[in-house]
């Protein structure tokens, strides 16, 4: 009878597991994220999702857009922070935020004495981006909107990661152009004026496969999904 009771407890607590995991209560979520998310979205949604579903492991991953696209597609990971929009027939794609984009120049630059910074106004002078590797997508994005306004972009220094792009500017070396979310990251020698044009902004979205109906992966996306809108 002991043996019997002991195996109807296994099977008993092999049922909950199973129900658990059906209910997206455990198991493991695997999250890509790029620099844009990282300060504010990527942190929110996981600060929430671990509240409610504490036994449900979460990998984090920093991954450019670019490579995000190929880890989803390689079953890498399960969802991913990246730059939209991303309009593909098997992927969903959920809109976070759209922020307005910012010139971050070195004090005293003579940009900052106009009354309002437009696109145009960046045309000549000297800008600092992140390299191809890392920043392609941005770049990409960036062009495609100041050609749109018969101003290609001077590109004078790269630099792999924001740390350096801020220490080039406040250097004195040129300006950058940057989202809103990395704003709040700026040191004192550098200044910040927004572009006036509604069509620069970048949206940043969550993206997972159609064919992934994990409960985890529901689970989380309901969580960023109803966490207060970025605009």
């Amino acid at each position: 009878f002991r043996d019997n009771a002991h195996l109807m407890a296994q099977y008993a607590d092999s049922v909950r597991a199973a129900r658990r995991i059906a209910e997206g209560k455990t198991g493991l979520v695997r999250i890509a994220y790029m620099a844009f998310a990282a300060t504010e979205l990527m942190p929110a949604a996981v600060a929430r999702f671990s509240r409610a579903h504490p036994h449900v492991e979460v990998s984090l991953q920093y991954i450019r857009t670019q490579g995000q696209k190929l880890a989803l597609a390689r079953d890498e990971i399960d969802l991913g922070y990246m730059i939209g929009p991303f309009d593909h027939p098997e992927y969903h794609s959920l809109l976070l935020a759209t922020e307005p984009l910012y010139v971050a120049t070195p004090r005293n630059h003579p940009l900052l004495r106009r009354p309002v910074i437009k696109p145009a106004d960046l045309a000549g002078e000297k800008i600092i981006l992140g390299d191809q590797k890392e920043w392609g997508e941005y770049r990409w994005r960036l062009a495609d909107m100041f050609h749109t306004e018969g101003v290609e972009l001077n590109v004078a220094l790269e630099a792999s990661n924001t740390l350096g792009l801020l220490g080039l500017v406040s250097a004195g070396l040129g300006v950058t152009v940057y989202p809103e979310s990395l704003t709040g990251f700026l040191g004192r020698a550098v200044e910040l004026r927004p572009i006036m044009h509604p069509a620069f902004r970048l949206n940043t979205v969550l993206v997972w496969k159609r064919a992934n109906h994990s409960p985890q992966v529901r689970a989380f996306v309901a969580t960023a999904r109803n966490l207060p809108a970025h605009r």
